[in-house]
């Protein structure tokens, strides 16, 4: 297994874990994050803290698969399916993503997430969980 792909392996099994510590430890401190195309990317690791926080007070994240991944050099893109709870509809969401991952220095300094944004909008007629 490549040194990339091993801190993508890391990243991913320090998530399931809810280590933010280990996750960020896998970033260089300048990381840039593109969570949504169109969207200004989060940089740093306090910006990716903040974002994680915000993400997991909405979302449970119960499965994280890597299916399929290319590799050339320092960029590795990983194609796979993560499964999610929205905890304020009470409801699973199968979201395929692909993800582009550019190394320096065996840390992660840009991530691009790719992904259905359709499937996290409300479902229709819903009515929020009651807390």
């Amino acid at each position: 297994m490549s040194k990339n792909l091993d801190t993508m392996y890391r990243l991913i099994d320090s998530s399931r874990r809810k280590d933010f510590d280990a996750f960020l430890d896998c970033l260089t401190d300048d990381i840039e994050y593109y969570w949504h195309m169109g969207t200004k990317p989060l940089v740093g690791k306090e910006k990716m803290r903040k974002f994680l926080n915000n993400y997991t007070a909405s979302y449970e994240q119960t499965q994280w698969e890597v299916k399929n991944y290319a590799e050339n050099g320092d960029l590795l893109l990983a194609e796979g399916l993560e499964v999610i709870h929205d905890k304020k509809y009470d409801r699973m969401i199968n979201q395929p993503f692909m993800q582009a991952f550019e190394f320096r220095d065996g840390k992660i300094a840009k991530l691009r997430d790719y992904y259905e944004a359709s499937n996290l909008k409300p479902p229709v007629d819903a009515t929020p969980k009651a807390s």
